[in-house]
């Protein structure tokens, strides 16, 4: 007899109820906070303990970050770090709306509104900016890395650094009205793990591509895609999905249109 949608429904509530009780399940609080992750098919309390148990480490928090950061603290993602080592000035308060005071250094700033957002999740800031070997020496420590910056100079550096320790990669870029984000060093279907360098091997002179400094950012924007962020590095850790390994998801807010494009390695 084929199983109907009602049934499948209620067999998948019962594993859920199930789940719950099970030995080592998470406490009272922490099964109300996170019931809306846990309802989720194909998350569940098994999730839920992967992400309590993960750890992240955020570069940049700025434009994007400011998006990514609270989502994966209020997600129950256990240990964040947070690199940066500016601080916040008036002409940032547009988008990055983690922070609000000035002459903060951002890191410092916002592992502050992380944890008072949620005391399950231990913040470590990182209020300085980082070379290569510093990078790598950090990402060793974490499951997971983020790209929250805005320069193609950080990406490299952080995408070298991700490739010589072998990290996964959750990667973003943003400006004016267009976004995008893919997931680096995790096997697409060719079995590639691909990185920045392997679509661009040549990093681009500081003229050739556009900044916000010369065409600007709509704040709202960025805050999409570094939401996208935070919901690929939630997938990734929770083992839940697919994510967007061997792709690119671009958003073109100007004309209200989202797609999404296979990547190749470079000739």
């Amino acid at each position: 007899m084929p199983v109907t949608a009602a049934q499948s429904t209620e067999e998948q509530s019962k594993q859920l109820e199930a789940s719950r009780h099970a030995p080592g399940a998470l406490t009272p609080t922490q099964l109300e906070r996170y019931v809306r992750n846990i309802d989720v098919v194909g998350v569940g309390v098994q999730g839920q303990q992967r992400l309590l148990s993960s750890s992240v480490l955020v570069i940049g928090a700025g434009g994007l970050g400011s998006a990514a950061l609270p989502y994966l603290a209020a997600a129950g993602v256990g240990r964040i770090g947070v690199v940066d080592g500016d601080h916040v000035e008036l002409k940032n308060m547009q988008r990055q709306v983690l922070h609000t005071e000035l002459g903060r250094n951002k890191a410092v700033s916002g592992a502050e509104r992380m944890r008072a957002l949620n005391p399950d999740v231990t913040v470590e800031e990182f209020p300085e900016y980082i070379d290569l070997q510093r990078a790598k020496e950090l990402f060793t420590g974490f499951d997971l890395v983020m790209d929250c910056c805005d320069t193609f100079g950080a990406k490299f550096l952080i995408s070298d650094a991700a490739e010589a320790v072998g990290a996964r990669l959750v990667w973003a870029t943003a400006v004016g009205m267009q976004g995008q984000c893919s997931v680096f060093g995790v096997p697409d279907a060719h079995g590639d793990r691909l990185y920045l360098r392997d679509l661009i091997p040549v990093e681009p002179a500081d003229g050739d591509y556009p900044k916000a400094t010369d065409i600007g950012v709509l704040g709202a924007m960025v805050g999409q895609i570094g939401a996208l962020q935070a919901t690929e590095a939630i997938k990734l850790l929770a083992g839940y999905g697919e994510p967007l390994v061997g792709r690119v998801m671009v958003l073109d807010a100007a004309r209200g249109r989202w797609s999404v494009l296979p990547l190749r390695k470079a000739a």
